[in-house]
């Protein structure tokens, strides 16, 4: 079982001198939170698989963050939790248009996210303000990663747009996207068989420029990929990244399903973390395939 204790993570000498170092308000609003009980820190069951040649880690909630899940989704009105937030789960003011907010039920260490003040929809494109909002913090960690779900098919929980941020996390998939390499060129993952593209992104740069190189190159990977907004909306799609590069992901359904068993499948799993509903799940998830299950919920590369 994986449990995880709130301490600060070290930041570098370059982190200091481009932002201001995040980890210390992340870490300190997540223990006021959690004296408070107002967050629910949830913890899960992790099970190492290679597939491929490729590193995954399959993923359950214990037994006991179950039970505790059950009783909060019984006691949620349905109504949108970020409109307003609750004041427990505040970490900054991002911008004018932007907040950081805990997740309030993570699973993963120091899990936040970038929230827009004002309702904006999840399936609109996202603009330079989101970008700029999300360099902040992700300029001011090493090592974090980003992700961001377009839409109810492409694995989004809620319609109000926000972006997830995972500081401490290190999805096992994540060290083989290429770095190094000129920034916002396309590139295609030889291990993935789906349509996709992945741009490498200068890492040295500081939070404005940074976002707006984000943007060119999401916008190049839409390209890429067919992707265009219709009527203010964007077909379902995924974003993965970190400040070295970002992996953009057409979809075409929320789940994988073998008659069965149901995975819904959001960008974590393109970075190789796979969450499941329970142990009996593992099993027929990994016959079919990790892989596979991928491939059932994205495009085709032709």
């Amino acid at each position: 079982m994986r449990g995880w204790a709130i301490a600060p993570t070290p930041f570098s000498t370059l982190e200091t001198r481009m932002t201001r170092p995040w980890t210390e308000p992340i870490a300190a609003a997540q223990q006021n939170a959690i004296a408070q009980g107002a967050m629910v820190a949830l913890q899960s069951v992790d099970h190492a698989v290679q597939q491929d040649g490729l590193e995954f880690v399959v993923s359950h909630l214990s037994s006991l963050s179950l039970k505790d899940l059950a009783k909060i989704l019984q006691q949620r009105s349905g109504a949108n939790p970020f409109l307003p937030y609750e004041p427990a789960m505040f970490v900054a003011d991002l911008s004018d248009s932007h907040v950081l907010l805990l997740n309030k039920f993570p699973i993963f260490p120091d899990h936040v996210m970038v929230v827009t003040r004002r309702f904006m929809p999840q399936t609109g494109e996202l603009e330079l303000a989101d970008f700029a909002a999300l360099a902040e913090p992700m300029c001011g960690i090493d090592g974090a990663a980003f992700m961001f779900n377009g839409g109810k098919e492409a694995g989004a929980s809620q319609p109000h747009r926000h972006l997830h941020m995972l500081p401490r996390h290190r999805l096992p998939l994540l060290p083989r996207f290429p770095t190094g390499t000129a920034p916002l060129t396309v590139h295609t993952l030889p291990f993935f068989d789906f349509l996709h593209a992945y741009l490498p992104l200068d890492a040295q740069l500081p939070p404005t420029a940074w976002a707006r190189q984000l943007q060119d190159a999401v916008q190049a990977g839409f390209a890429h990929c067919g992707l265009a907004p219709h009527l203010g909306e964007l077909p379902p799609y995924n974003l993965l990244g970190t400040r070295q590069g970002v992996l953009v992901v057409p979809r075409r359904r929320e789940h994988w399903s073998d008659g069965n068993v149901h995975l819904s499948v959001n960008a974590l799993n393109f970075g190789g973390w796979v969450g499941v509903k329970g142990p009996e799940q593992i099993d027929p998830v990994c016959q079919a395939g990790l892989k596979a299950t991928l491939a059932a919920v994205t495009q085709p590369q032709d």
